[in-house]
């Protein structure tokens, strides 16, 4: 049976609703994330991120009940987001392996921004490292697997031919390339003068190092995929 007025006035109203409590938690969020960045997670009030979003104290308190589940939210939220839009990118071919895999992991690195900048990163990364067994540790550390199989599953989407022949080490592989750029993302936030364009040339060069020493050289020119509907 179809609505009636009154039932689909309702259902609009509820989702209006919806959509203004959905704007208003971003609202806070990048508020949160704006203040974390300026002052500092520890010095940034729920007071002055609920003047910064326009709301009231108990709104913030309403929507996340305390600073550190607004910063659970800003990061984890971010980084599911961001793996779901990496899994979209085209995967490009007829270039070099080091260069495709290069630029996926420079991406990582601008996606990880987006979310939060260099100093709510380093307070995140302590907070990980002093908490492992909390529920942020468990959920860093799910963040960071998920983040080492899209790397695995970036290379499966390629015809990889490694050096020694064997497809079944493309996790291992796969791994160390992921640690390789967790080890220069820890740098890079741990100095707020370093540029981006400095980590992306380190990154890189690590790259065509590591391309070279794992994948078979005739694989690493081109980049053939897996598939026969290459993207570009």
């Amino acid at each position: 049976m179809p609505d009636t007025p009154a039932s689909a006035t309702q259902a609009n109203a509820t989702g209006l609703r919806g959509r203004k409590k959905a704007r208003r938690r971003q609202e806070i969020l990048r508020s949160a994330e704006h203040l974390f960045a300026r002052d500092g997670v520890e010095a940034a009030t729920m007071a002055a991120i609920a003047e910064r979003a326009g709301v009231s104290p108990p709104t913030v308190f309403n929507y996340f009940g305390s600073k550190e589940n607004i910063l659970h939210s800003l990061i984890f939220e971010g980084t599911r987001q961001k793996r779901r839009d990496h899994m979209s990118l085209p995967r490009k071919t007829g270039i070099p392996f080091a260069q495709a895999l290069g630029e996926f992991l420079c991406e990582f690195t601008e996606n990880t921004l987006q979310i939060a900048g260099k100093r709510v990163w380093r307070y995140a990364e302590a907070t990980n490292i002093r908490r492992p067994d909390s529920d942020f540790g468990r959920q860093f550390a799910v963040s960071d697997n998920e983040l080492m199989k899209l790397v695995n599953s970036f290379m499966s989407d390629y015809d990889v031919v490694l050096s020694r022949g064997d497809i079944s080490d493309l996790g291992l592989v796969a791994q160390l390339f992921f640690d390789r750029w967790t080890v220069r993302y820890f740098e890079f936030i741990k100095d707020d003068s370093m540029t981006l364009q400095t980590h992306f040339g380190a990154l890189r060069q690590d790259v065509d190092t590591m391309v070279a020493l794992f994948f078979d050289p005739g694989f690493a020119a081109h980049s053939p995929l897996a598939n026969t509907e290459e993207s570009q």
